[in-house]
């Protein structure tokens, strides 16, 4: 969950573009710092989608939305937590929670009401669809369950393979991480009337940023011809605090569809005091536990 806040951080922090000068720089620097500058930390996400042959899709996303949420138990900023921060991702149908996950000194927490899919605008669910989540609701809807930190630990990979694996694909993220900024530092910010800054670049771009790393992990790769369509960036801040970043990528829609389609992602900051709290009636989730549940999925 803490990489939302990072992937979060780093686009709308590229927007200190160095055609904008120092000055600017030094504003956006403050205002992404803000957000780890207090004890809580919250962050509404939520998509759009229109243009050709995207209703359907537009439907969804109208009621899909997800929180996101970090507190700092000891009180100083999130900044310093080291890591040891709580944390709470909510996905919501409209007013209604399908998942919540809570983590809390290493333990991990999950609550699934299934009935939140129905909800759904275009969710086609047959007789025996709606017979399997009344079931799984019956077994899952409105129980807590426990994931404790030892039995997290000893379901992780430990050997050195994988975590050679892992050290290698960290790295090409920083590679392609490190093209997208370069390219967004290279280009040019308007700043926003309420307070922020904005920048449209092609998606041309940024495929070229990030070909050179994708063809030195695959030298078979085929260089895509050339790539339609825009992308859009955006901070909003109140003086040098941050209150929201967004993208958004016009191309056309494809499909044997005429016409561009637009996809959207939009997120808003929050300080309040929202603590992130262990829920009670919990079941600890066991090795056995596991091996039961895994058995009820099958049968359904």
């Amino acid at each position: 969950m803490r990489k939302i806040v990072l992937v979060l951080g780093a686009v709308v922090a590229s927007l200190g573009l160095s055609a904008c000068g120092s000055g600017v720089k030094a504003t956006i620097n403050t205002s992404i710092a803000s957000l780890g500058a207090q004890s809580a930390l919250q962050l509404h996400f939520t998509a759009n989608v229109a243009g050709s042959g995207t209703a359907e899709a537009a439907r969804i996303l109208n009621v899909v939305s997800m929180d996101v949420r970090y507190v700092n138990p000891s009180g100083n900023p999130i900044s310093q937590a080291n890591t040891k921060d709580d944390a709470e991702i909510l996905v919501n149908v409209g007013a209604q929670s399908l998942l919540d996950v809570r983590v809390l000194n290493g333990n991990a927490y999950l609550n699934v009401d299934l009935t939140a899919v129905k909800s759904i605008p275009g969710v086609p669910l047959t007789s025996q669809d709606q017979s399997e989540l009344a079931a799984a609701q019956l077994f899952l809807g409105g129980k807590w369950f426990e994931v404790p930190a030892n039995l997290v630990k000893s379901e992780l990979p430990k050997a050195s393979a994988n975590k050679v694996q892992t050290a290698k694909v960290r790295g090409i993220e920083v590679k392609l991480f490190d093209a997208l900024s370069k390219l967004i530092d290279n280009g040019h910010a308007k700043s926003l009337t309420g307070g922020g800054y904005s920048e449209t670049g092609t998606l041309q771009s940024v495929v070229s940023a990030v070909l050179p790393t994708i063809e030195s992990v695959d030298p078979s790769v085929t260089p895509p011809g050339k790539v339609p369509g825009t992308y859009t960036l955006t901070l909003t801040n109140a003086g040098s605090t941050a209150t929201g970043g967004s993208i958004s990528i016009t191309a056309p829609a494809g499909d044997g569809t005429s016409g561009n389609a637009t996809v959207g992602l939009t997120a808003t900051v929050t300080h309040d005091n929202d603590p992130v709290v262990v829920p009670t009636n919990v079941t600890v989730i066991t090795p056995a536990l596991i091996q039961q549940l895994e058995g009820s999925a099958s049968s359904l």
